[in-house]
């Protein structure tokens, strides 16, 4: 028996195929609920503006990401556990690299689509942390999720050029993680360092 495919599912399928043959700037909701046979109401419920176009673009991402995250043992660093989440989101865009090559051409430079793309990309780094097992909520989660959030948005262009090794954007991504460690732990010292100041009496 053949899995019934979702309206989303449909409109997503039909958005990533109509990006590549007219791009993204010239791509029309409307037209596109018509050729992937959606009625009105239900892409205005799916996807309200372009925004929510990219929001149902990353959901698949995240999902294929997800299924694909590797579990780890209690010794691994946190470091190498952001490293494989952030590997799994880049290896799931593969079948999606052309389009997300167009969007990314027709957005550089553009503060409206940066904008556009900014609640997605976060929403993605919150999986990817939690995949990590690193912190989701509070002020920790806060960073962690823009902290990845900016990198996942700087790796983008170096893995769109990147080949199907990935190695580029595994140098990329390790030397940027390596870094942020060093700001965590040089952080940590600093509060420690605060907090065995004694005070004045």
């Amino acid at each position: 028996m053949v899995a019934k495919i979702s309206p989303e599912e449909k409109l997503v399928a039909a958005a990533l195929a109509e990006i590549e043959k007219t791009g993204w700037k010239a791509l029309s909701l409307t037209a596109l609920a018509r050729k992937a046979k959606i009625p009105s109401a239900t892409l205005y419920d799916l996807c309200h503006d372009k925004r929510a176009l990219l929001a149902l673009i990353a959901k698949r991402i995240d999902i294929a990401a997800l299924d694909r995250a590797p579990e780890h043992s209690e010794g691994t660093s946190p470091r190498d556990r952001a490293f494989d989440a952030i590997l799994s989101c880049f290896e799931s865009m593969t079948e999606l690299k052309p389009a997300l090559q167009i969007i990314h051409d027709d957005s550089t430079g553009d503060l409206g689509a940066l904008l556009d793309a900014l609640p997605a990309t976060i929403r993605s780094a919150k999986w990817i942390a939690d995949a990590a097992g690193l912190p989701t909520s509070g002020w920790q989660g806060f960073l962690v999720a823009h902290g990845i959030g900016i990198l996942l948005a700087e790796t983008l262009g170096i893995w769109l050029k990147d080949g199907p090794d990935l190695a580029k954007t595994m140098a990329h991504v390790d030397r940027r993680l390596r870094m942020i460690e060093e700001w965590a732990n040089m952080l940590q010292r600093n509060e420690k360092h605060e907090g065995d100041t004694p005070t004045a009496d």
